[in-house]
């Protein structure tokens, strides 16, 4: 079942695509930039959301930057998918590659309460005030998991098969 799966994805029109020889170096920089664009907006988004910087930066307004991580996210999950596509061989045994991939799906459940939850409660909560305790794990939980990302991403090539 597994050599059927590798099999029918190097087989498809991504991996193919991927295969040119401009085609990677090119998704390793928009992959890149799509991290920074993601790994920045939730930084800020992050640690203003967890107490810092209240004076000088609005709870409301670093909402703003939503779209740009989401741009980020798509960006990354675009190029990843290629990246996989292209190389299912090397990345499905890979431990480092499944840590990274828990690590997205619980930073998009974070996001979700997020989303869902906390981002109704801060509606009533000054532009300069103290958020829920709450607020702040989720916060903080957002920016342990993305770095975990993006540790799980750089140990996919250094370590295991990758």
């Amino acid at each position: 079942m597994q050599e059927q799966l590798i099999a029918w994805m190097a087989s498809t029109s991504i991996a193919n695509f991927m295969s040119l020889p401009w085609v990677w170096p090119w998704a390793e920089a928009i992959h890149f930039i799509g991290m920074s664009l993601l790994f920045g907006s939730i930084m800020v988004m992050d640690v203003r959301l967890i107490g810092f910087f209240r004076k000088e930066i609005s709870l409301h307004a670093v909402h703003a930057l939503t779209p740009w991580g989401l741009v980020g996210f798509l960006l990354n999950l675009a190029t990843g998918v290629g990246f996989v596509m292209r190389d299912m061989e090397r990345y499905w045994p890979n431990p480092d590659f499944w840590f990274k991939m828990v690590c997205i799906l619980l930073a998009g459940v974070n996001f979700l309460v997020f989303w869902f939850v906390i981002r109704k409660q801060l509606e009533t909560v000054a532009d300069d005030g103290e958020v829920s305790v709450a607020a702040k794990a989720v916060g903080l939980s957002s920016i342990v998991l993305w770095t975990l990302v993006i540790w799980g991403g750089r140990l996919i090539p250094l370590y295991g098969i990758g």
